[in-house]
């Protein structure tokens, strides 16, 4: 019995001391935290209830050419009711005053604001929803309402602040205008001019004191050291949001109507480089149309035909022809270790001159100029391509731009079958802006300029102005450019030209069509269709180039049939809206008909000079300088504008247009 009672005891004694150690534990540790390291703790439950959030900067808006709105941001306003910091006292005094200020306001009973505030009050709500989405003209009103004019504490008011990126274009030149977020690494990244020029639009963030209330919900602490935040700056975009809306309803309308894959167009200011529009358009699964990708900007494919020029210019800055060299297309075919060449047309074209190759788009033909030129020398070629600046990209500020491919016979890859490929546009690989910027070089007397999409404002007089970018100063001889602009004036006002069923009556087109095969190792070869060039041809304002990919061949593939009238529809609408480019080119007409009937005004029969029309220029310039004419001529060979000089015309200057 007595060793039973021990035992007992000594069990007692034992859970007796384990809980008095127990015991001396937990009044360490409460010790510890609230003397010894009671202040880390604090800091810890103050950082998990109270701490600085980033306030986000209202973002810049993004304008066209004539101050239109492209992306805009709006700042709408949430405003809550913390029911627990109000006292009483407060709260009795100005509910009725309070809830009829905002049944005023937003036109609904006074009962129903009276009663969700005492709702709230009783259920001690501290992020009682009061309305949402207001402007910052009716948050001022309510701040100035009773209660809440005593502010955050006193006054229960939280104001939650929220940005909304507009695009008031909607679709239309969605993927230019683009977009810009903040990634998983905290990068930002996007597309578009909202991502080019992202460091002017996004501004500075600020800084904002929070304390956590009840479910999750932040309520705004004042601060005197919050740091509010820095607006986004505003940007003038070289769009034009009239011209924009013809391009995009002009290219989808071809889309359709051939139902094509994808296609682009751009148009660009001659003298400036600057953008004036740019559509992109893809096709959905279901048939239907949007701005997919940026096609003009990042797509590079082979050029097809359009590249005839950059080969024409190579090979008439080498000397290897001009305009009247005569080539012999043969019968249409040529071979290259097995491979053929073919003209568009059965049989070939025959004996024909450079020019009308170009103007033909003769694949034999320049095929034949380039082999015969270059054959024993092919580094010659590749390298005048890559003087023109051909091989280099623009440069853009639109991120995402197409490498170019120009194949040079120290690469790899180079082949027998490189030379004549290259020759009319296959191997190589151009994105449509690219493309276009060379052929803007043409118009623009040689000078190759960059893109640009953003206007700045000239301080003297307040109107836009855009600072060009000279890419290269001069890609070829004045002669040169002068010989390949009546090539592509050929190719759209003379009968036989492939373009010639985009002849204006109101002014003059210079261009060149393509027709690319794409997929042409496959069964089923599918095409792109372009053309690309510039008007008014006598003194060019505008370049555009339009590309479709992958029409219906079943409804036509030729770039003339699919390409060339949409560029044809938006010269047109352009001259028809622009009052001084319409003028301009009624005033460059009258000017040249005046000048066509002086110079062809006959004194007397001794000062008659005869028609001049298939001379040798070498042959009549002594003649025409000692009768005292200032002479200037364009291109090469031989004389093929009729018309008949007078010794004592009015005009001195004249102007003689060779072949």
């Amino acid at each position: 019995m007595l060793t039973n009672q021990k035992q007992f005891l000594y069990r007692l004694y034992f859970v007796a001391s384990i809980l008095v150690v127990l015991a001396l534990g937990i009044g360490y540790r409460i010790f510890d935290i609230q003397f010894l390291e009671g202040e880390k703790y604090r800091t810890i439950a103050k950082e998990k209830t109270i701490k600085n959030f980033i306030i986000t900067p209202k973002r810049g808006n993004i304008y066209s050419d004539d101050g239109s709105l492209l992306a805009s941001s709006t700042t709408n306003y949430d405003v809550y009711f913390d029911a627990v910091t109000v006292t009483n006292k407060n709260f009795n005094k100005y509910i009725n005053p309070l809830s009829e200020a905002l049944s005023i306001r937003f036109n609904k009973p006074l009962s129903f604001f009276k009663q969700s505030l005492i709702d709230a009050k009783k259920s001690n709500k501290r992020y009682h929803p009061i309305v949402r989405n207001i402007s910052i003209n009716t948050l001022n009103h309510i701040k100035k309402m009773p209660l809440f004019k005593m502010g955050g504490i006193k006054g229960g008011v939280i104001i939650e602040k929220k940005n909304f990126r507009e695009y008031p274009l909607d679709k239309i030149a969605e993927r230019t205008v683009g977009y810009e977020r903040i990634n998983e690494k905290n990068i930002y990244v996007g597309v578009g001019l909202e991502h080019a020029y992202g460091d002017l639009l996004r501004g500075k963030n600020g800084s904002q004191l929070m304390q956590k209330i009840s479910n999750g919900k932040w309520k705004p602490l004042a601060n005197p050291n919050q740091r509010e935040p820095k607006p986004g700056l505003d940007i003038m975009t070289t769009i034009n949001v009239g011209l924009q809306d013809i391009t995009h309803h002009t290219l989808l309308a071809q889309l359709e109507k051939f139902e094509a894959d994808h296609g682009s167009v751009v148009v660009m200011e001659t003298k400036t480089g600057a953008i004036k529009a740019i559509s992109n358009l893809g096709r959905t699964s279901e048939g239907k149309y949007y701005e997919k990708l940026n096609y003009a900007v990042g797509e590079s494919h082979e050029p097809g035909s359009t590249f005839k020029l950059m080969a024409m210019i190579a090979a008439l800055e080498d000397n290897i022809v001009d305009s009247s060299t005569i080539i012999d297309t043969k019968e249409g075919i040529i071979s290259f270790y097995g491979s053929k060449v073919r003209d568009s047309k059965k049989g070939g074209y025959g004996k024909i001159t450079a020019k009308e190759v170009f103007k033909f788009s003769s694949n034999t033909g320049i095929v034949d100029i380039i082999t015969r030129g270059y054959s024993k020398n092919p580094e010659k070629f590749s390298d005048r391509l890559y003087n023109m600046g051909l091989n280099n990209t623009l440069n853009l500020s639109i991120k995402g731009e197409g490498i170019p491919i120009i194949p040079h016979p120290k690469d790899k890859n180079w082949s027998g079958l490189s030379l004549p490929w290259m020759a009319y546009g296959y191997g190589v690989s151009l994105t449509p802006l690219q493309t276009l910027s060379f052929y803007n070089a043409i118009a623009n007397d040689g000078e190759l300029l960059k893109p640009v999409f953003l206007n700045k404002k000239n301080s003297n007089n307040k109107k836009n102005v855009v600072n060009k970018v000279v890419l290269n100063p001069s890609i070829c001889s004045k002669e040169t450019l002068s010989e390949v602009k009546l090539m592509m004036e050929s190719v759209v006002n003379e009968k036989g030209g492939t373009a010639y069923n985009i002849k204006s009556d109101e002014f003059k087109i210079a261009g060149k069509t393509g027709t690319c095969q794409v997929d042409y190792n496959k069964d089923n070869v599918q095409y792109i269709s372009t053309f690309v060039g510039y008007f008014p041809a006598d003194s060019p304002k505008y370049s555009c180039i339009v590309v479709i990919h992958k029409p219906n061949k079943s409804k036509g593939y030729y770039g003339n049939i699919v390409a060339a009238p949409v560029f044809k529809r938006i010269a047109e609408k352009l001259y028809s809206i622009t009052p001084k480019l319409k003028s301009k080119i009624l005033e460059e007409d009258l000017i040249k008909k005046t000048t066509n009937k002086v110079q062809l005004k006959i004194t007397n029969k001794r000062n008659k000079i005869e028609n001049l029309k298939g001379k040798n220029f070498h042959d009549v310039l002594p003649m025409l300088e000692n009768l005292g004419f200032n002479v200037e001529h364009k291109g090469k060979g031989l004389i093929i504008k009729k018309f008949t000089i007078v010794k004592n015309s009015i005009n001195k200057k004249i102007v003689i247009e060779l072949s």
